[in-house]
């Protein structure tokens, strides 16, 4: 278990809430569950709410979408 909020947070938690880091995705974790998806170069892609389930189709579009750039940009195989 690690804090995600106040003068202890976890490193973690400091860089994916950090208005520095991604200005649009900025702020402190209001509640539990919340989700980041982060791109494979270590960019926040998306931040979801805790309203937001998993398997909602806004989540699942988000990552289908993400996991198409990361395929598409995938060297072909020689």
């Amino acid at each position: 278990k690690v804090v995600v909020t106040g003068d202890k947070k976890c490193a973690l938690y400091e860089f994916l809430t950090a208005e520095k880091t991604d200005p649009k995705h900025a702020g402190e974790v209001k509640w539990n569950f919340e989700k980041f998806l982060i791109s494979p170069n270590g960019e926040i892609v998306n931040r979801f709410r805790s309203k937001i389930a998993p398997d909602s189709e806004e989540m699942v579009k988000a990552i289908d979408a993400e996991l198409a750039k990361t395929v598409a940009a995938a060297p072909a195989n020689q």
